[in-house]
This record gives structure tokens, sequence and C-alpha cells, in this order.
């Protein structure tokens, strides 16, 4: 290991311990929620995703933060007061997207605001708030790596397109909660507009002080369903009740007989799901089919290609259409045995790599743990401390 680069060796007899991590998408909305709703929060379970301490930072100049033990871990319980709400104009967001997106409508509130970033970032769809601009009357100002906006929404009721994110849907609500209304059609990932919905709903109980707790990242979890689906879990993993049916379906999918799995509603399932089909495809022989990925193309990375270029790597013979993975065993012993080199730029394309890894027979190196720290820390800091 040198500096903040990250190499190691991963082996067939490789096994991780369940690492719980609290949900980056409900400490999302449950931060901007307390900067909208003005009110003494309390959020416990906090996620230390790096997305959701960019969006600290930009929504709150001060926060403070009592750390307690579980027992998986340590965790922490954020607390937020409305006279430190952020007093700056300018605002740095990395490569969050999601922070970008839940922020545009939040800083609508008649006051200049800059939110600057990765080119990467600026490459992100944004056609919705675009159009939302231009409807309000907005004065504002896109380049290759910042947005500038001044003005106010007016309306009372927006009808807000999620084909290509959920998220210009749940930046709307959140900004609009005892506002104004927000309706969506049907769209990919919709799951998320309902984890919206309820984080709203604990959230605006109360008119005084607020109080909430950070449930589990259901898809981190499901990295460990697979690890513990094909015995390469270290130790126990708890039963977790999931807030949704879909949340937890990963396990029922491996347990299952079907071929063909339509992932349009947990597209974030798409990296690990992949990586365990490959894997029962050599063991079984048999020949599968996810559809229902095209929204895929729209995330940090077009994961679709990232999945096809990891699975070819580690000898998988898979195939790729506009709305379609097709898994079809391994190519060859030579590329089971062979040497991988691995550099991946997001989280859960690195759980992927972890997954492959464990039935590879030659040596694998993954570069890049400072990806994890995005939305899964927990796994990050373990293999930190890997020797």
């Amino acid at each position: 290991m040198a500096g903040r680069k990250f190499e190691k060796n991963f082996d067939e007899n490789l096994k991780i311990p369940y690492l719980p991590c609290s949900s980056k998408s409900y400490s999302h909305r449950f931060l901007v929620l307390s900067y909208v709703l003005n009110r003494p929060t309390k959020i416990k379970n906090f996620s230390f995703s790096e997305d959701a301490n960019i969006t600290l930072s930009a929504l709150y100049d001060n926060y403070k933060f009592k750390y307690y033990n579980s027992r998986f871990g340590k965790t922490a319980e954020l607390i937020l007061l409305p006279k430190w709400k952020t007093k700056k104009e300018a605002h740095y967001l990395k490569d969050s997207g999601s922070s970008l997106r839940f922020l545009i409508p939040v800083f609508l509130d008649g006051k200049k605001h800059k939110l600057e970033g990765s080119e990467r970032l600026f490459e992100r769809p944004l056609d919705y708030y675009e159009k939302l601009f231009k409807d309000e009357g907005i004065e504002f100002k896109k380049s290759k790596d910042s947005i500038e906006f001044f003005g106010k929404i007016t309306h009372k009721k927006f009808d807000v397109d999620i084909s290509k994110s959920t998220q210009f849907a749940s930046g709307m609500m959140m900004a609009g909660v005892n506002q104004f209304d927000v309706n969506y059609g049907e769209g990919p990932n919709i799951q998320y507009i309902h984890q919206t919905e309820d984080a709203i709903l604990r959230m605006n109980k109360s008119s005084e002080k607020i109080e909430v707790h950070v449930p589990e990242d259901m898809s981190n979890r499901a990295f460990f369903e697979v690890l513990k689906y094909f015995n390469r879990l270290d130790g126990d993993m708890p039963k977790m009740k999931a807030a949704k049916s879909t949340d937890n379906i990963i396990g029922e999918w491996l347990k299952s007989n079907k071929s063909i799995f339509d992932l349009s509603n947990n597209l974030d399932l798409a990296p690990v799901f992949t990586a365990a089909l490959a894997i029962k495809s050599a063991m079984n022989g048999k020949r599968y089919k996810i559809i229902g990925i095209k929204n895929l193309a729209f995330k940090e990375s077009n994961r679709t290609l990232e999945i096809k270029k990891v699975l070819n790597l580690f000898g998988y013979a898979v195939s790729i259409g506009r709305d379609a993975i097709v898994i079809c065993g391994r190519t060859s012993d030579f590329d089971y045995e062979r040497s991988i080199y691995l550099n991946p730029k997001e989280h859960r394309i690195f759980h992927m790599a972890l997954i492959l890894s464990c039935f590879h027979k030659g040596r694998v190196f993954i570069k890049n743990k400072e990806c994890l720290k995005k939305s899964h820390f927990e796994l990050y800091s373990f293999l930190g401390r890997m020797k």
C-alpha cells in the first residue's frame, strides 16, 4: 500500500465478515429534510459515506457527532440545529450525483448559489432541472464543472419525469414539503421515491424537535447475502426485516430456479447479482438473462459496460444489449487461472470484483479501495486493516 492507493491480492479462500452499513439514501434524505423543515434534529446511525458527508457539508456550516458502539462496530448520532445552516454561496460536491440533484431544488430559495464538482459530475443528466429553470424564469449558468442559479420556485404543482432518474422527483418532493405538490409516473428504481415518501413521513411528524434512526443499507447488505449464499461469509449475519418487500429480494432470487430476472426496480443490485449469476452459471451450466437494465448507463459510470468488462476479465462469457445482460458460464480454464488486475471507479463494481475473486484460482489485485468510501465506509475500513 502506498499513499491513498490500495492493492491487495485476493484468493479463492477469501471470506469477509458481515459489516452492516447504514443507508446512504435515508441519511441523505434525513439531512435534506432537516434543512427544509428547519427544526433541531437528531439522526441516529448516520451513514459515514462520502456522499452523505458531502451533503452534510453543503447544508450545514456546523454540526455535532456523538459516537457509540454497537455489536458490529462504531455508529454515530448526528445533531443538527437551524442556526448551523449554511451561509455559504458556493458548495463543492465532488462526484456526488445524489447531492447535486437533491440540493438544486432546495437551494431555489431566492438566493444565489453555485454548485461545483468534477467534470464527470456535470455529465449526469439534469434535463428536468434545466426545464424547471426555464419554466420558472430562473437564471442559471452551467459549465463543465459547475452550475450557478438564482431564483425561487413559485408554482404549486409539478409533474416530474423520472425516466432518467428518480432523484429529480425525490429532490422536488423534499424541497416542497408543506409547500407544493409533486406528481411522477412510472419509471425504474421507483423504490427510491418510496424511501423519500417514508423519510418525509418520519421527519414531518413533529412540529418541534426531530429524532430519526437510519435503517440498514439493503443494497450493500445484498453483497453479504451473496457471500452467505456461496459460503464466503466469515461468521453470522443477523436476519433483517426489510422496509419494503423488494429490499431483500436477492436472497430469494439466488435460491430460485428462474433463468430470467427483471432488475428494472432494483438497478443497484445489478453488479453483485450478475457476479452471483456468473458463478452459478459456471457451476450448473445454465444460461441466465437479466433484463430492465437500460438505465444503468446513467449511473456513476456506464455500469452495463463495466459489468461486462469485469465478467470478461474473470473469464465469464457475457453479452449485452440495450436492455439485457446474458451470462453463459466460463470461456476457458485459462481465464479461470490467470492473474487479474482491476481498478474499479465505483463501489458496486468493487463489490462485484470481490465476489468474483472468491471463485478465481489465479491471483487478483484490486486497486482504488477509496471508491468504497462513497457508500460503504465500513468495508473500506475493514480492507484497510487487512494484512
